[in-house]
Order: structure tokens, then C-alpha cells, then sequence
């Protein structure tokens, strides 16, 4: 897919963190934890266009009344953004290249030797897809650098 590069003021920007998952455990030494996993997700606008983002973890330094660049892929509820640059300070946010090529790496090549197990038929799929988002990822900084 082919990816959307915008600029503009950042308006309506809200931050939020969603529940992915949650795990009770009981027993003589975990008795009554619970163990909540995470996801920060960014809404705003960019140029009047609605922007969405998520991450494992972090934030994003920016505010209503910043200038700032967005790359994503379009959908149908907007951008679903891959980069963001606050363009008054100059860094980026999104999720690092090694994150999605450790991942997809180590998934793809236990998929490749687990298939005899028939669990690569899951995992392998999984790891390329991280490696097209690296890829994408890689797409992403070279249309916020132009």
C-alpha cells in the first residue's frame, strides 16, 4: 500500500492507554496478581485530517497548535500513522526499525524450523508480516526525510 505524507497544525490531540490483555494468577507466590499488558494509542488531526497511532509504550511530545508531519497509509478512518516528526523540535516518534526486524526475524526462522511441528505454519506468516512492517518502516522515514 502506498503511504500519505501530511503537515500541518496539530489539533484535538487526545492520548489514551488500552487494556490489550490481563492475567490473574493464584498460587503460593503469585496469589491475587494481576498482570495487565498495555498499548498507548494517539488520536488528533494534522492538516483536518484524522490521524491514529499506537505503540507499545512511550508518548509523543506534542500538543495542540504544533506543527508536525505524519506518514501513514490511508484508511477509511483516516491516517493510520507509521511516523510522526513534531516539527517545532524535530524528533520522531514511532515504533524502531529493530523492534519489527529483531521480531520478524526470530519469528520467521523459528517458523521456518518449526514447521515440521506444524507451528510455523502460524508463526512464519507472523514474522514476514514484521518484516513487511519493517520495510514499511524503512518506506516511512525515507517520505519523512524528502
Amino acid at each position: 500500500m502506498a503511504l500519505t505524507k501530511i503537515s500541518g497544525p496539530v489539533i484535538n490531540f487526545r492520548q489514551s492507554t488500552e487494556v490489550k490483555s490481563a492475567t490473574s494468577t493464584s498460587g503460593a507466590f503469585g496469589m491475587g496478581r494481576t498482570t495487565m499488558k498495555t498499548e498507548k494509542a494517539f488520536t488528533f488531526r494534522v492538516g483536518n485530517r484524522p490521524v491514529s497511532m499506537k505503540f507499545p509504550s512511550g508518548d509523543i511530545d506534542l500538543t495542540d497548535g504544533d506543527q508536525a508531519t505524519v506518514v501513514g497509509q490511508d484508511s477509511s478512518s483516516g491516517i493510520k500513522g507509521i511516523l510522526v516528526r513534531n516539527d517545532g523540535t524535530g524528533i520522531t516518534y514511532g515504533i524502531s526499525m529493530s523492534y519489527w526486524l529483531g521480531w520478524g526475524i526470530a519469528l520467521t526462522v523459528l517458523g521456518f524450523l518449526l514447521l515440521a511441528a506444524l507451528i510455523g505454519i502460524v508463526l512464519l506468516p507472523v514474522g514476514l508480516y514484521m518484516l513487511y512492517k519493517a520495510y514499511q518502516r524503512k518506506q516511512a522515514e525515507a517520505l519523512l526525510a524528502t
